[in-house]
């Protein structure tokens, strides 16, 4: 488990700090544009690439700080045993479709290796953007395997997840 601590902390600071990138890359293009006439070629195509990977890898905080919707009505309805399994079956549904979204996400990663395809502004290979759905998808697999852990052990979310008002 204190992998998985090191594992968050180091989300938390990668998603603060892109954070304060973007709104740098964001101000600084305001300034150019008032000042210059003309924003940086590159600013906002990064903004945009930085944004996109912040969603893929706070993704995987979501799901241990339970930041993810959940409509929990009919599981309420429900006895606690019967609630472990529905949320066993909604955890494993979540983590397979992770799993195709991190193998699929690769495949297309790999492919746009082969094509050489580059941004417009940026010039860079589109993989490298492209690279944080196979990595989001990953990393939400393996907060979902910790998560599935929790519920076999007789944890039921409401009571595990952060956040979560009971």
């Amino acid at each position: 488990m204190k992998v998985l601590n090191v594992a968050r902390k180091f989300e938390e600071i990668v998603l603060v700090g892109s954070m304060v990138l973007i709104l740098l890359l964001i101000f600084s293009q305001a300034l150019f544009r008032y000042f210059l006439g003309s924003g940086l070629v590159w600013g906002e195509e990064l903004a945009r690439f930085v944004h996109v990977a912040q969603i893929w890898l706070g993704g995987s905080l979501a799901i241990k700080t339970g930041g993810h919707i959940r409509v929990t009505f009919f599981r309420d309805l429900f006895s606690i045993k019967v609630k472990k399994v529905i949320d066993l079956i909604a955890t494993t549904a979540f983590f397979i479709f992770m799993v195709f979204i991190a193998l699929k996400g690769t495949e297309f990663v790999l492919q746009l290796v082969n094509t050489g395809q580059k941004a417009p502004s940026m010039g860079i290979l589109m993989a490298i953007p492209y690279s944080v759905i196979p990595l989001g998808g990953a990393l939400m697999a393996i907060r979902l395997v910790q998560q599935f852990i929790s519920i076999i052990k007789g944890e039921l979310l409401e009571e595990e997840i952060e956040g979560v008002d009971k």
